[in-house]
């Protein structure tokens, strides 16, 4: 089967491939956290996850979108997969997701080893998403592994400076801007000024060379 006939089926498409390296850990939404290990050559390339040893395509982005509105012959010929699979796969992403909650009453959540990898790859909002957890949950974790809590310095900078300062900052900001847009403007009037002052002249020029005739042309008669 060609590429053509392979996503001839498809009806809402464009699906675009990803771009995602090899080693990163992304979300599967039909087996949970993998780890990239290398991209398929169907009739549209496709990432493939790791979990336990077992390498299948990873269900996201375009994927996902494909698989919950796509007939699954579509998607298996699209991504060259067995037919089951993407019965499954349809099956598995039309159940409604749910996030992870924890309760004053409730036993901690565990972390597992998996999560503990993705936190040293990812941001805190990257890691919150992925794994279900809150952003609390996710930089106390971070400090329990040795890992700086995730937000950039001037952020922390910004928590500890009070607001009086932090006003006086965004004002001086702001007046820096200004001149150097009123030194923008400055320019830009300067120059048309100098681009009319120029056009005149050669208008003038040109209109006194019109008015005045050519020294020495003669006009002969036949």
């Amino acid at each position: 089967m060609t590429t053509s006939e392979a996503l001839r089926h498809l009806r809402f498409g464009p699906y675009v491939t990803p771009v995602v390296a090899a080693g990163v850990v992304v979300e599967c939404e039909f087996r949970g956290l993998v780890q990239i290990v290398g991209m398929s050559t169907g009739p549209i390339p496709w990432p493939i996850g790791e979990r336990e040893g077992e390498r299948q395509l990873v269900v996201f982005k375009a994927l996902a979108r494909a698989v919950r509105h796509e007939d699954p012959r579509a998607v298996a010929a699209a991504w060259n997969v067995d037919l089951l699979v993407a019965t499954a796969w349809k099956a598995a992403c039309q159940r409604p997701r749910t996030r992870r909650k924890q309760t004053h009453g409730s036993p901690p959540l565990p972390w597992k080893r998996a999560e503990d990898e993705l936190l040293m790859h990812s941001t805190l909002t990257e890691a919150a998403r992925l794994t279900g957890r809150t952003l609390t949950a996710v930089r106390k974790r971070r400090r329990l592994l040795g890992l700086p809590d995730g937000r950039r310095a001037q952020q922390r900078a910004q928590l500890n400076t009070p607001v009086e300062a932090q006003a006086e900052a965004i004002c001086q900001q702001v007046r820096r801007r200004t001149e150097v847009l009123t030194r923008s403007v400055d320019m830009l009037r300067a120059t048309f000024q100098h681009t009319n002052a120029s056009l005149s002249y050669w208008k003038t020029r040109e209109a006194a060379a019109a008015r005045t005739p050519i020294a020495g042309r003669r006009i002969r008669s036949g």
